[in-house]
């Protein structure tokens, strides 16, 4: 695996992007702080220096990149197979790129590229943060928070979390459904309602499920709906 570790850059997926050509598959770039980290419609994303884990990998393999519509969830799901064994408890995945613990928000991930040439994906996860004193969108937490009692430092998790994605890419078998039960069990927003935002509608209905090709299923009270993108907003949870 190689990785490159900045102690400041603007953007570690910037980075991967305009570097792509020299770059091997599945190399990674990680920062101890960005000055421009961003996330989905150019929010910017908020770190304090060596409180959060700023990464992103790049896959330039023909079978991934081909089958991006899959990369987010898998490495959402990666994500929470981290947590959990960390000995988080209510670890969930808010499609399409958001892991949720106890209702709070602990890391997003960031999908840019250019196929089919490369993927690029972008991961930041809030691990020794005590407090978010700038303005969120969503309640926010931290691995810290969840587990105060744990030992841990940037450099222990970047070594832990970038060798499991690896060593799952590296030996990835081809199984591109190996993940759909565990992400249908982690699925944040099942059974809330939702309004759904894209580019060619405005859909509102209950979350019924995730189904096998990584696409939120809403029922708007007329049928199924299938949704492969769009800007979530929970209008309420159904008891």
């Amino acid at each position: 695996m190689k990785h490159l570790h900045f102690d400041c850059i603007d953007s570690t997926n910037t980075y991967l992007k305009k570097e792509y050509r020299n770059l091997d598959n599945l190399s990674f770039v990680s920062a101890s702080i960005q000055t421009s980290g961003h996330g989905r419609f150019s929010r910017e994303w908020h770190a304090m220096k060596d409180e959060s884990l700023l990464f992103s990998y790049i896959l330039k393999d023909k079978t991934f990149v081909e089958n991006f519509s899959y990369i987010s969830m898998i490495t959402a799901a990666l994500i929470v197979e981290y947590l959990e064994n960390k000995g988080l408890n209510n670890v969930s995945i808010k499609w399409p790129n958001d892991i949720y613990v106890n209702g709070k928000k602990i890391a997003g991930i960031l999908l840019e590229g250019e196929v089919p040439n490369y993927i690029v994906v972008g991961v930041g996860l809030n691990l020794l943060q005590t407090s978010f004193d700038y303005e969120l969108r969503h309640p926010a937490t931290s691995l810290k928070l969840e587990k105060f009692d744990l030992d841990i430092t940037t450099a222990s998790e970047y070594n832990v979390l970038l060798n499991q994605i690896n060593d799952f890419w590296a030996n990835f078998s081809g199984d591109w459904h190996q993940f759909d039960n565990f992400i249908k069990n982690h699925n944040y927003l099942l059974k809330k309602r939702i309004k759904l935002s894209n580019i060619s509608s405005n859909i509102e209905g209950i979350v019924e499920d995730i189904d096998s090709e990584c696409n939120l299923l809403i029922n708007n009270g007329k049928e199924i709906v299938k949704i492969c993108a769009g800007e979530i907003e929970i209008l309420w949870v159904l008891k």
